[in-house]
């Protein structure tokens, strides 16, 4: 096959109708990495040539390569924020669009990051067909090189039972639609359209798919999940965490399930929405032995290996376990008696679609993403050149004061570096810098295949919630100036980890104080601080993804051992040391846990937070 020719992504993919085609098609677009990114750049440039942020910087008419090089700086949030405001607005006119020549009549919404602000990204029309064909031929990957000795071999049949949730999409006054990737995907005129294929379809009907209400849609996802139990070939969510707490649930609603099963139809008090309600009775018949056989394996209480038992041709795991993802790993492997987990796809706000893992169903710690070269224009920061993380409150002259000059091409990285992710988009983002720290661990043809390492400064994160070193000092010191403001007890050092210990999982924080190493309402303490968090953060407390938050309150002198720890057997000076304000080591964790004289917890977080 020829290298692949530009136009629209979707258009290429939906013409992959064979294994062999697919392989073919993933040999051409990895073997020709340098000269396809160089062709989308210029695509790009001339596409949207004559936008205002062009012009601001000094580029009139179609850019060239080597002005975008030399011109366009590396951009971080802040830099477009007020653009990006503009255009969900709707304040464009005919005559000078501001990133995009193209119309944006919707802004995807980022899930919020560091300060608890979710960020607003331009999406073009072709971004839902895109993902729409890249989820069919998800399995279709399966067939490339790497992919031929994983342990499960490619299923062309069969449903699946994916947990799906999402929020309804907002319009501002300038009739701009507002919605996060998943839901606006998935409310989608492209996904509502869609061809269904009776024999790869999900075991829930649209209307459960696009339920808004998490508890109703979760109830459903498993009613229609367990009456179609023998079709079921795959299960998952996006996000391991959701499958988690979707499957944990069964816990507590299976009773209400079997009975639903015997009866044929479904709860009207549980299921109050009456398109969704008829819509999953349409699939519904009575079925009392069906009932008796789920009632069996749930009410003994042995949840190690459920999923095997109530989807006995279920063979893969569907879900992202990259990052802190990877620490829900051992408890779906308990649930699902060590089904295989396939992390297809790598996907963001910012792009969509990014890229696949051709061995999807590799262990957790060896999953790799290739970037499709005709995706967007891709280039990397080397680490060691990152300033400091993007977003961190700095002023636009600090911001911008990060060096272009050591930008890697996609083709021209290194194995065994690791870079942040800088983006330039068909959607009018322009080496915009992503916040992925990816590393290279080697090469399928001239395309690097990257394993995710982290989030540029995050902290703390259970489900979406993302924390950062700043937002968590920035709450741990209101929340102890607004309890201790007219105390003399003083905080001497803090710290954090998540316990994952408990499910959800939840933040720990320690504090040292002196000179009195207690100090009174611990639990007020603990609510302040999480009122001091971000949205996102809040929002997953109201919905129970993340667990309350504790503060253990540690004798005196706890920091001065996990100092003398951390310089012993580290190699630092004491003069080098700073707390770390994130607790991963094994034996500080120890140190800590041995050393708390109180603790507290949050109360439940309001509705109106």
């Amino acid at each position: 096959m020829d290298p692949p020719r530009l136009g629209s992504a979707h258009r290429i993919l939906s013409a992959l109708d064979t294994d062999e085609q697919v392989l073919r098609f993933v040999e051409a677009i990895t073997s020709d990495v340098a000269s396809i990114q160089s062709e989308l750049l210029q695509q790009i440039l001339a596409d949207n040539a004559d936008v205002a942020y062009f012009h601001r910087h000094g580029l009139f008419g179609v850019p060239s390569a080597e002005d975008f090089h030399s011109r366009l700086p590396l951009i971080s949030y802040q830099d477009i924020e007020l653009d990006v405001a503009r255009i969900a607005s709707g304040d464009e006119d005919g005559h000078a669009k501001i990133l995009c020549a193209r119309p944006v009549r919707e802004v995807l919404k980022s899930s919020g990051t560091s300060g608890g602000r979710q960020k607003l990204f331009p999406k073009l029309s072709d971004y839902d067909p895109e993902f729409l064909v890249l989820n069919r031929r998800e399995a279709r990957f399966s067939s490339c090189p790497d992919r031929r000795h994983s342990r499960q071999g490619p299923f062309n049949t069969g449903k699946s039972l994916h947990f799906i949730y999402v929020r309804n999409p907002e319009v501002t006054p300038g009739g701009v639609k507002l919605s996060s990737g998943l839901s606006g995907y998935f409310t989608s005129p492209a996904f509502r359209n869609r061809k269904i294929d009776p024999a790869t379809s999900y075991t829930s009907p649209d209307q459960v798919l696009q339920c808004v209400d998490y508890t109703q849609a979760n109830y459903c996802h498993l009613l229609c999940g367990l009456v179609q139990r023998h079709q079921v070939v795959s299960i998952g969510s996006v996000f391991a965490s959701t499958f988690v707490r979707s499957l944990k649930s069964l816990k507590c609603q299976w009773k209400d399930i079997c009975q639903d099963i015997a009866e044929g139809a479904v709860n009207s008090r549980i299921v109050t929405s009456v398109p969704v309600r008829n819509a999953v009775n349409a699939i519904l018949r009575p079925d009392i032995e069906l009932a008796d056989a789920i009632r069996k394996e749930c009410c003994g209480g042995n949840w190690r290996g459920i999923v095997r038992r109530l989807w006995p041709e279920a063979r893969l795991v569907q879900t992202i376990i990259t990052g802190t993802m990877q620490q829900y790993v051992s408890i779906i492997d308990m649930l699902t008696d060590g089904l295989p987990i396939a992390s297809s796809l790598y996907a963001s706000s910012e792009c969509s679609s990014l890229g696949v893992n051709l061995d999807p169903v590799c262990p957790a710690s060896e999953v790799l993403y290739t970037l499709f070269p005709c995706f967007a224009y891709f280039e990397f920061l080397p680490l060691e050149n990152r300033l400091s993380a993007p977003d961190e409150d700095q002023g636009r002259e600090e911001r911008s004061f990060v060096s272009c000059d050591n930008l890697v091409k996609l083709a021209d990285v290194k194995v065994g570096d690791e870079y942040e992710l800088v983006l330039t988009t068909k959607a009018g983002l322009y080496r915009y810098r992503v916040g992925d720290i990816l590393k290279v661990v080697k090469f399928h043809n001239d395309a690097p295949q990257f394993a995710f390492v982290r989030r540029a400064g995050v902290l703390l994160s259970v489900d979406m919630d993302k924390t950062d070193e700043l937002e968590l000092h920035k709450a741990v010191t209101q929340a102890w100036n607004r309890h201790q403001e007219h105390s003399e007890i003083r905080l001497v050092d803090y710290t954090s980890r998540v316990d994952l210990s408990s499910q959800p999982g939840h933040y720990v924080i320690y504090w040292e104080a002196f000179p009195d190493p207690l100090i009174p309402e611990l639990d007020v303490c603990c609510f302040e601080l999480e009122e001091s968090l971000s949205v996102v953060y809040r929002r997953n407390r109201r919905e129970g993804s993340v667990g309350p938050l504790e503060i253990k309150l540690v004798r005196q002198g706890t920091f001065d051992r996990i100092m003398d720890h951390v310089v012993q057997n580290g190699g630092a000076s004491y003069g080098q040391y700073k707390t770390p304000r994130c607790a991963k080591d094994p034996k500080v964790v120890s140190i800590l846990e041995s050393s708390v004289i109180a603790k507290g917890q949050a109360r439940c977080m309001q509705t109106s937070t």
